[in-house]
């Protein structure tokens, strides 16, 4: 009954996907994170019947994209979208951590966040028309599985790396989680490298050494302009890799 309560939780901060609706204790959210790529194994669940379907149903391109593109919004309400626009509208204010941390709680929308959220929206929709096109379906079983992996990565980030903050929905999300979830997230993560390699090898390290070297580079702009991850970094992390995966598996079709 604990698990499923913590599940349930996970669900209803993580995704749009209904729960069942309860009083949430203080140990509901002990191992929220843990569930965070089941959320990306249902949206690659999803890209998997959608593949399946378009193989029955002759789509228009354009159709085709929109539908793609719709399925993490419409599972996820587009949670982890706001992280990104944030840290955009902080990264361009170029102004101390301190600063920079109070923009990530403002809750309007900076010129920086829409023309941030529209460069990546084109890059998305150009990287996912390469692979559409090529009709490759090794490189969208490839793509499906990085909601799952990119999210194991998340979790594990937002547990390891030092907090910019004392308070915040990231540390009330990891304050009581121990080396089991640790050892969780890493298995999750494993189990995600394991199946793109199976899928394509080459590919697939390809897109795994990407989302590796954005994480190096995640680790150090955060602790440089932030002082540490929040939860809106980690928002940002998830976002961005997502994108990083499917640009490289975009490339990898040329290969």
């Amino acid at each position: 009954m604990k698990l499923i309560r913590n599940i349930a939780v996970a669900f209803s901060l993580y995704s749009q996907i209904p729960m069942p609706i309860f009083k949430w204790k203080e140990d509901d959210m002990k191992h929220n994170l843990v569930f965070l790529p089941w959320i990306g194994a249902i949206i690659s669940g999803v890209y998997l019947l959608i593949i399946r379907l378009f193989d029955l149903v002759t789509f228009p391109m354009i159709a085709r994209l929109a539908i793609f593109s719709l399925i993490p919004l419409i599972i996820t309400g587009g949670f982890h979208v706001d992280g990104f626009m944030d840290v955009q509208d902080a990264l361009k204010s170029y102004k101390s951590s301190e600063e920079k941390l109070k923009i990530l709680k403002d809750p309007n929308i900076g010129a920086f966040a829409i023309i941030s959220l529209l460069k990546y929206c084109l890059i998305w929709v150009a990287a996912l028309a390469v692979i559409l096109s090529y009709d490759d379906k090794r490189s969208l079983y490839l793509f499906s599985v990085s909601f799952f992996l990119v999210r194991g990565v998340t979790g594990i980030l937002s547990l390891t790396l030092k907090h910019a903050k004392k308070d915040g929905m990231l540390n009330m999300e990891t304050e009581k989680m121990n080396r089991g979830d640790l050892a969780a997230l890493i298995i999750e993560i494993l189990i995600g490298c394991t199946i793109m390699i199976m899928i394509h090898w080459l590919a697939g390290i390809l897109a795994i050494v990407g989302l590796v070297l954005f994480t190096v580079y995640y680790r150090h702009m955060t602790y440089k302009q932030f002082g540490g991850v929040t939860g809106d970094t980690s928002g940002y992390f998830l976002v961005v890799g997502e994108e990083v995966v499917l640009v490289l598996v975009a490339i990898s079709t040329f290969i």
